[in-house]
């Protein structure tokens, strides 16, 4: 957003000396300060913003530091804008150019709460001094309309927040579900361990490496299912799956239910002989 708010406002500072060039182009209502020089305030203040904001995207530093740059060109801006009442041509409205410039600082950039009232306060305290100090008569419904406008300013900043915390809200929540969503759909639902369908997703990764494999199965089980009945038969499985996960599953061993009572261990990562120790301690 600071790149968008540095360009559009230089464009404004290229098109505003491009029309003091042209013949159509009146003498100034105020003529304290040349309008030339409004128009290069413009741009010195932010092409070289410009330039190190781009800058900044390919060498990224503390995300503290970029924003405390933005938002001092914004500030920068933002007292600018009641500059921009010395570049008024005769004929023309008093605060067109000022109204530009604050309808780019107000919509587009996301401010913390307070932040943007304090640019908003900043450029309706300055075009209020310079209207003081240089006697400028200016109409009663265009103070009011002025008003108005920062209202309007502040209200839109208020709003853009609202909307990008709610946004941003509901994208998080978005990605919670699918991270739980693909969580449970590579889960065996019974023993909490991972299923056939995360085998066939993981065993690309386990085809560039050097891997240890095991199969190991429950002896008996069925007479488990044909004694006790099916419910006792899923006890023992899923006490064997906690099992599993608590002393077995980490980043270099993971455990797949890969049948009735069968599982399967595949290991990644460990030294020679370890697994084999590891599975002979648990047959054991």
């Amino acid at each position: 957003m600071g790149i968008v708010v540095s360009s559009l406002i230089a464009v404004i500072g290229f098109l505003g000396i491009f029309d003091l060039n042209s013949d159509y182009a009146n003498t100034s209502v105020l003529p304290v300060i040349a309008s030339e020089w409004v128009y290069l305030f413009l741009l010195l203040a932010n092409l070289p913003n410009l330039f190190l904001l781009l800058w900044l995207q390919k060498h990224p530093q503390a995300a503290e530091l970029e924003i405390r740059i933005c938002f001092a060109n914004l500030a920068v801006n933002a007292i600018l804008s009641g500059f921009t009442l010395y570049s008024t041509q005769e004929g023309s409205g008093y605060f067109f150019e000022l109204v530009l410039m604050m309808m780019v600082i107000c919509v587009f950039p996301y401010y913390k709460a307070g932040h943007g009232l304090s640019l908003v306060a900043l450029s309706l305290l300055m075009i209020s001094a310079i209207i003081l100090v240089n006697h400028v008569q200016v109409a009663w419904q265009d103070a009011y309309d002025l008003f108005l406008f920062y209202v309007i300013g502040q209200a839109c900043i208020v709003l853009r927040r609202y909307w990008f915390r709610q946004s941003s809200w509901y994208n998080y929540i978005l990605h919670q579900a699918n991270g739980t969503l693909f969580v449970s759909s590579r889960t065996d639902k019974l023993t909490g361990l991972y299923n056939r369908l995360a085998l066939r997703e993981d065993f690309p990764n386990y085809g560039k490496q050097e891997v240890g494999v095991a199969m190991i199965d429950l002896d008996d089980f069925k007479r488990f299912n044909d004694n006790y009945g099916h419910a006792y038969g899923d006890l023992v499985l899923t006490r064997l799956g906690r099992y599993l996960q608590k002393d077995w599953m980490n980043e270099h061993l993971r455990c797949y239910r890969y049948g009735g009572d069968e599982i399967l261990i595949i290991a990644s990562g460990l030294e020679d002989g370890d697994f084999v120790k590891k599975i002979a301690d648990f047959s054991s």
